[in-house]
This record gives structure tokens, C-alpha cells and sequence, in this order.
């Protein structure tokens, strides 16, 4: 995998010459004041997950207003704060897929890999016994057949 020739493919995703950097991480992030893009360096990457990771980082880029977000997060907690941003991610992802449809496949692929490999915090079958948000967020990151449950009393939100 060409490192380099991946950041360019993160600037021309966001439109913008953004900073993209490389560090030791559990994940990546994307910082929409100072439009830093920063990705993990995991042993053995595979190029989808790397693929999906800058794909899911411009889509803050390019639809997480800076303007109010971290204000009303901070203000309500960190509860509220996990909440907004497990819908937040759902939401972006959802724009950035459709804006790039060739980004499905490496999506789908990394996240596969990503529930197999314990990303989520635990198995299927751990996760099935999570608070609601985690498994919203599992739900939504990994699709309906990843077998994650939600409870139809559960099904509003």
C-alpha cells in the first residue's frame, strides 16, 4: 500500500487540501476546526480498511459543521457526547457513500473484518449484550446482517 498516494486520495475526497497524518492510534480521527485528518499506522492494513478509514474521516470533512458541534456535546456530558457522535458517524457515512459509491465495497469489507477482529469491544454475541448506542453503533457501521439485535420496544430510536 502507497501511503502517500493515499493522502492524496484523502485531499481530492474532501475537496480541500486538508493535513493528513500518520500516527500510532487506535483510530482515525479528523479535527473540523484545524481540518487535520489523522490516520492510524496498524500493523498489516489492509488497503480497504485504510480505504474506508479516510473515506469515514472526509466525511467529517465534509459534513461535520464546526460551528456548534463540540459546544453542545461538551455542554450535556459525555453520555450525550458518545450518543451524537454514534449518530453522527451514521450520518456521515451514509452522505459519503452516496457522494462516492466506490467506497461501499472497502467499507463493507473493513468493518467485516473490524466485528471479526474484536474492533467493537467484543463478539456478536457480547455486543448483543451492550447498551442500546453500542449496539446502534455496531448496527449501523457493520449493516443488518451482521446479526447485531435490536429489540422491537428499542426500534424508535
Amino acid at each position: 500500500m502507497n501511503i502517500a498516494s493515499k493522502e492524496i486520495l484523502a485531499r481530492l475526497l474532501a475537496t480541500e487540501n486538508v493535513t493528513v497524518s500518520h500516527q500510532r492510534c487506535q483510530t482515525a480521527s479528523f479535527n473540523v476546526r484545524d481540518r487535520v485528518l489523522t490516520l492510524p499506522i496498524w500493523d498489516n492494513m489492509e488497503s480497504d480498511t485504510y480505504d474506508h478509514l479516510v473515506g469515514h474521516e472526509v466525511g467529517h470533512a465534509l459534513y461535520t459543521p464546526e460551528a456548534g458541534w463540540h459546544e453542545s456535546a461538551s455542554k450535556r456530558g459525555e453520555t450525550y457526547r458518545g450518543f451524537l457522535n454514534v449518530i453522527e458517524d451514521a450520518r456521515i457515512e451514509k452522505m459519503i457513500q452516496a457522494r462516492y459509491p466506490g467506497l461501499r465495497r472497502s467499507f463493507i469489507s473493513s468493518y467485516k473484518r473490524m466485528l471479526a477482529d474484536g474492533f467493537f469491544g467484543a463478539d456478536l454475541e457480547t455486543i448483543n449484550t451492550y447498551g442500546l448506542i453500542d449496539r446502534i453503533n455496531t448496527y449501523f457501521k457493520c449493516g443488518r446482517s451482521a446479526g447485531v439485535r435490536i429489540e422491537k420496544s428499542e426500534m424508535p430510536w
